[in-house]
């Protein structure tokens, strides 16, 4: 009889216990959600909607047009051809995401030399330019555009027979309009427009692709530069968004001519520079 009390107290003992831990893991469990729904909800709060990543579903991945998105890409490239050659540099920020409509932020410069000869005199010219341009970015489909506006700077210098005969420097505006369009999975069309008031330069280019093995676009391009000095025109054939790691490659090569009556082969070598992120984040 006693050995049942016993046993029967120890079994209630043993309940009851029980009985309060599972209170305390689940009154813990309860304390924890709150606290990291309160950090959330902090983080999500001001500013730093910006620039916190928002985890959600894993977004599809698509090779060709760079992957994951991110706020912030790099580019550069180098132009030649038989009368001149030049690089540029730049970058854009995107506090929502490179990928989502809103506002953008893009840095540009470039140098550039080009040369004209007579049989008596060489002229080089050698050209900066740079500009800070905010703007605005929205996707509709599979339609994109970028519309850019803000202060351009320009520095000349003038040599003739390698000799600095004349410096020049301008403050203006400039705009630029980006077109992205793939009217169907295989099929792209770009076009690109970007006007200073610098001696009324501008510059557009328009270009068609076709994807291949899911890897790049191939197609044909053409391209006029224009300002108070002369104009340039191109037409050739481009290799746009091919991606080794978190480098995007686009090569193109054509014929060129210009209103002095120079003419040749032009070449021109493109990077951008976009880091994919993780796989459970998007922003």
């Amino acid at each position: 009889m006693r050995w049942g009390l016993t046993l029967r107290a120890l079994c209630i003992a043993a309940a009851v216990t029980a009985c309060g831990i599972n209170h305390a893991l689940a009154q813990q469990a309860d304390d924890q959600e709150e606290e990291e729904t309160s950090t959330v909800e902090k983080k999500a709060s001001g500013w730093s909607v910006l620039f916190d990543p928002v985890i959600s579903k894993k977004p599809a991945f698509d090779f060709l047009t760079g992957g994951m998105p991110d706020r912030l890409l790099y580019f550069t490239g180098l132009d030649i051809w038989r009368c001149g050659f030049g690089g540029y540099a730049g970058m854009q920020w995107a506090p929502k995401g490179i990928n989502k409509d809103g506002f953008i932020l893009r840095l540009f410069a470039s140098e550039s030399l080009e040369r004209y000869t007579t049989t008596r005199r060489r002229y080089e010219t050698q050209i900066f330019r740079g500009s800070v341009m905010p703007g605005i970015r929205f996707k509709r489909g599979n339609f994109e555009m970028q519309l850019l506006g803000g202060l351009d700077v320009e520095a000349d210098y003038l040599l003739i027979n390698r000799r600095l005969a004349a410096l020049r420097s301008r403050i203006g505006a400039r705009f630029t309009t980006d077109i992205w369009w793939e009217p169907t999975r295989s099929l792209m069309l770009q076009y690109s427009l970007s006007g200073t008031m610098i001696d009324d330069g501008i510059n557009t280019r328009v270009a068609a692709g076709w994807r291949l093995f899911d890897r790049f676009w191939i197609g044909p391009e053409a391209s006029l530069s224009s300002d108070f000095f002369g104009q340039q025109y191109r037409i050739g054939a481009h290799l746009t968004g091919l991606r080794t790691g978190d480098y995007e490659w686009s090569i193109a090569a054509g014929h060129v001519q210009d209103s002095f009556q120079r003419e040749g082969i032009y070449g021109r070598l493109g990077i951008t520079v976009r880091p994919p992120r993780e796989p459970f984040f998007e922003n």
